[in-house]
């Protein structure tokens, strides 16, 4: 007899059998599916309680691919909607947000900033995640992780996280760094039946910077892998060689740059191929492709095997490395709603950033007639052109367009958007911003009742070089804060993060990162649950987890426009960076319209977009 699965809302949350399964949903449910209208939710609206395919949620992207793939033109009201305001913002993403605040701030008077996003929540990228497991919340993030290196930040993003109340200092009460060590879990190695003949986890010698070198050679040698290539493998860990020995330092630069970490491994380190496959999709959250699309100096710049002893500058991260414990239980999320907090007091009761963690945002107050700042969402704008006395912004809700104008424009949407709906944009400009393009991915975020199978297995966090979708996957990061207790028992529920790139080989990293973006587009809910339940069972199965008992909500976070591009690649140009490239001309002033995000910046970072928006408010103010 065949289990039944203990996932809540399955069938039509996945869009399976959706014509009987309509009869059981809320509205937001059906809003959520496309079958109904926005305007149909009323005070129920909560977006971070819905599970599913999540993130670029279905009507929000539907009308800006009419308009940018197939030309589509739409209509544009002959009278304004609203009076006009003294800013607009495209994009309530944690840059968007930033800009809204920024320009209040500013101003001597309060005046009417309105700020719209085609999604069905604010934060962009930085969004809530909340799951049910056995009557218990449990609060996960959905994209933006932490605030990575805030020593790094700009002053201005540091003053900005002060104005929000954030105290950094706090996270090293909240974040329990030694959760795991005290239950000596480390990092895994998962592989598995399909592609190596058994199933098996070890200690992850990539991912175990205290490793002995005792668990090191048990770690490779439980590997199901020839005996030979498991000796070149600890060869490799090993480290203690120069394998460009005879070129001098710019020739060894010039060649890791024009080469991918791959190459170099075969090439030049002599790894096999069972060796090479391992590595191969070992850095997926921070590139988005494997090793063969990535160059070996971005393997050199993050310390990967082989790539040590080469007689170069050490790793810039070294410089600068610091716990990564700033991270609230929703990731970046809690700084999204701090902002919606400071703008909407109303939108977010409390203050401080521990009570950011359980409050409820009320979704009526976003876009309340009497507040000054408004925010407008499941809102797609279609066209900004400048005017004699503004800019005139056209955008599509539940299929009808609206009007407005605005003083000033804030663009800290997806950069790529812009020249489709921004006619004044120089060709020049539009392509400069056409250079990039974003990164695709998926965040999942599963609620299980028990992680007793982890512990039993030793593991926290695993990769997965072979046939799974989420190869990477780990237990939540352990912080309780604001009344929200991380678990502190095997046999209690908990969030297991999951992080998937779609990957197209044999292409370059742009090229795999367009191709990855419509397959992701086209992948159901059930392509992931089953790949999920596989996985999990293959894994977890021999210490006692069962999918189907064990799993009790999941969300899936699509994001196939993600990380803003940062040069990586192979052959990239060596002055690249986020202070000097083609972003730097695409975010060119147009007249009253300027251009935020972390697109802008060439930095898929929080204090990236916070600086983006810094310098497009100052640039309105000051033209």
């Amino acid at each position: 007899m065949t289990k039944p699965r203990l996932l809540s809302r399955r069938d039509f949350v996945s869009g399976v059998a959706l014509g009987a399964a309509a009869l059981n949903m809320t509205p937001l449910e059906a809003v959520a599916e496309g079958l109904l209208p926005s305007s149909a939710i009323g005070p129920g609206y909560y977006p971070p309680g819905l599970t599913g395919l999540r993130g670029s949620n279905k009507g929000s992207f539907e009308t800006a691919h009419a308009v940018a793939r197939e030309g589509r033109s739409f209509s544009i009201p002959k009278q304004q909607t609203e009076k006009t305001y003294d800013l607009v913002v495209v994009g309530a993403g944690i840059s968007g947000l930033s800009a809204a605040k920024f320009f209040r701030d500013k101003q001597e008077t309060p005046g009417r900033i309105l700020v719209l996003d085609n999604h069905d929540d604010f934060g962009g990228h930085a969004r809530r995640n909340e799951l049910q497991a056995d009557g218990e919340t449990l609060i996960g993030f959905g994209g933006s992780q932490t605030i990575d290196t805030p020593s790094d930040y700009s002053p201005v993003a540091r003053q900005l996280l002060k104005d929000l109340a954030i105290d950094l200092d706090r996270f090293y009460d909240y974040f329990d760094q030694a959760f795991f060590k005290r239950r000596e879990m480390g990092a895994g190695l998962y592989f598995d039946e399909a592609t190596y003949g058994e199933r098996k986890i070890v200690a992850n010698p990539l991912a175990s910077e205290t490793m002995t070198q005792s668990q090191l050679l048990t770690a490779i040698n439980e590997m199901p892998i020839p005996s030979a290539d498991r000796k070149a493998f600890l060869k490799l860990l090993a480290g203690g060689t120069d394998y460009l020995e005879g070129m001098n330092k710019i020739e060894k630069e010039a060649l890791l740059r024009n080469i991918s970490y791959l190459e170099f491994l075969e090439t030049h380190a002599g790894a096999p191929e069972s060796v090479r496959e391992i590595i191969r999709d070992s850095f997926l959250p921070m590139i988005g492709v494997g090793w063969e699309a990535a160059s070996a100096w971005e393997a050199k710049e993050y310390d990967f095997p082989g790539t040590a002893d080469l007689g170069l500058d050490e790793a810039d991260y070294a410089e600068r490395e610091e716990p990564y414990i700033h991270h609230f239980p929703d990731g970046n999320a809690s700084v999204a709603r701090a902002l919606v907090r400071n703008l909407i007091p109303q939108a977010l009761p409390g203050y401080g950033m521990e009570s950011l963690v359980t409050a409820r945002a009320d979704y009526t107050a976003l876009d309340a007639t009497d507040s000054g700042v408004r925010i407008r969402l499941n809102s797609t704008v279609v066209r900004v052109q400048n005017i004699a006395d503004g800019v005139d912004i056209t955008y599509v809700n539940n299929d009808r367009s609206y009007r407005v104008r605005a003083k000033h424009v804030v663009m800290a949407c997806y950069n790529a958007i812009i020249p489709h709906v921004c006619p004044e944009l120089p060709p020049a400009q539009a392509e400069a911003i056409g250079y990039a393009t974003k990164i695709p991915f998926v965040i999942g975020s599963f609620a299980i009742r028990s992680w007793q199978a982890f512990a039993d297995a030793g593991f926290y966090k695993i990769y997965t070089p072979g046939d799974a979708m989420f190869k990477y996957l780990h237990l939540d990061f352990p912080v309780s804060m604001g009344g929200y207790q991380y678990s502190q028992n095997p046999d209690q529920p908990v969030v297991v993060s999951a992080w998937y790139s779609p990957r197209e080989r044999g292409l370059t990293n742009i090229q795999q990162y367009k191709a990855g973006r419509a397959k992701l587009l086209q992948m159901s809910y059930q392509d992931f649950e089953d790949d999920i339940f596989n996985h999990f069972d293959g894994m977890l199965g021999p210490h006692g987890f069962d999918a189907q008992r064990d799993f009790s909500a999941i969300t899936l976070n699509r994001w196939p426009h993600g990380y803003a591009y940062e040069f990586e690649g192979i052959g990239v140009p060596t002055e690249y960076d986020r202070y000097n490239g083609p972003h730097i001309a695409g975010r060119a002033q147009i007249g009253r319209i300027s251009i935020a995000n972390s697109d802008s910046e060439a930095y898929a970072y929080v204090d990236g977009a916070i600086d983006a928006a810094y310098r497009a408010v100052n640039e309105q103010l000051q033209a």
